[in-house]
């Protein structure tokens, strides 16, 4: 007998599926008992190899700044031209990236370890332009233009790559070159976005491209599909929520305002968390989820902190949850019910 060899989560979902069909009527007891052998369960090695490829590319990285950061190291880069620098930024970026292409074709498909080559290329790309505008003296506004052709470097390789890795630092790059920072002031760590509705918009853009069918079609096709709404989401949401604090100017924004960004973000959240169950994504889900409860925790210093206890906070708010959980579910089991009478 042909063996279907797949991972045990999805094992389960094709076994309930054929449950499902025997007691329909749809297959009979020795079909279904033939489907159901013929599945094999076993290690979901392609996942543990793409988390293991992401936990190298951050190792090396890691590495690769602790050793440009030794003694030795920064005397030679201090003492060689920035010129000399930048030339051997882009020869070491063209090395990795043409072995990076290479290995691709060469690799099995659920092999993603070209990956960490090219990502290291596109940050040996940003090695390079940094030191070229170094040695020309640029200003900051020419100096702008070049990290910007950067990040379309970046993307080209993560896209005609199939890099997710590489795919992803384009999007941070962009994310930066936008203007995104974080600071220090009045004694504590905080968050601003010195153009929080550009960001909006980008993550706005990004998200629904990966939500989109063509579009979302076309992103799984290069495998830049996840890290596309990931990157996506979180620049939609975080100056969403830094805006529910803060406000979009250099000063903080009145109560209305901010309560005005606050309505938005609950708004997108909410949208988030039910496009998630429609969907069936966790990954939607999980932002909405993780973002109400940020905004709820958040609004609960700012306005209840001396005025509701905690613990009574808390209560409520778990409370209400327990009963919103209890609608969804009881909507779900009258439309299950629902659907026999219709299909017949």
């Amino acid at each position: 007998m042909i063996k279907y060899r797949i991972g045990r989560r999805r094992a389960g979902a094709v076994r309930d599926a054929l449950d499902f069909w025997q007691e329909s009527g749809m297959l009979s007891q020795e079909q279904h008992d033939t489907l159901r052998d013929s599945i094999e369960v076993e290690f979901d090695w392609s996942r543990l190899a793409f988390h293991a490829t992401w936990i190298a590319a951050v190792c090396l990285v890691t590495g690769l700044v602790a050793l440009l950061a030794s003694d030795i190291i920064v005397a030679l880069l201090e003492n060689a031209p920035a010129a000399l620098r930048a030339v051997s930024s882009f020869v070491t970026a063209g090395l990795l990236v043409f072995f990076g292409f290479r290995l691709r074709l060469r690799d099995h498909p659920h092999i993603k370890t070209y990956g960490i080559l090219l990502f290291l290329g596109c940050v040996f790309i940003g090695l390079g332009f940094t030191q070229v505008a170094v040695a020309l003296d640029l200003n900051d506004v020419s100096a702008h233009y070049i990290f910007l052709a950067a990040c379309l470097i970046y993307g080209l390789i993560g896209w005609y790559g199939k890099s997710s890795l590489a795919w992803l630092f384009a999007l941070m790059s962009f994310s930066s070159w936008m203007g995104v920072k974080t600071g220090y002031s009045w004694g504590g760590y905080w968050l601003m976005d010195s153009h929080p509705l550009q960001s909006m918009v980008y993550g706005a853009f990004l998200t629904g491209l990966s939500l989109l069918p063509y579009s979302a079609g076309v992103l799984r096709s290069r495998e830049v599909h996840g890290v596309t709404q990931v990157w996506g989401l979180l620049a939609l949401f975080i100056p969403l929520w830094i805006a529910s604090i803060w406000g979009v100017g250099e000063h903080r924004a009145q109560a209305g305002e901010l309560i005005a960004w606050s309505l938005i973000m609950a708004i997108a959240a909410v949208g988030a968390l039910l496009g998630g169950i429609r969907l069936e994504s966790g990954r939607l889900i999980g932002f909405g989820a993780t973002f109400i409860g940020i905004e709820l925790y958040t609004k609960y210093f700012e306005y209840c902190w001396e005025r509701l206890n905690m613990g009574l906070f808390f209560m409520i708010l778990g409370g209400s949850l327990i009963i919103l959980v209890r609608l969804i579910m009881k909507y779900r089991i009258e439309n299950r019910k629902e659907l026999p009478e219709q299909s017949a």
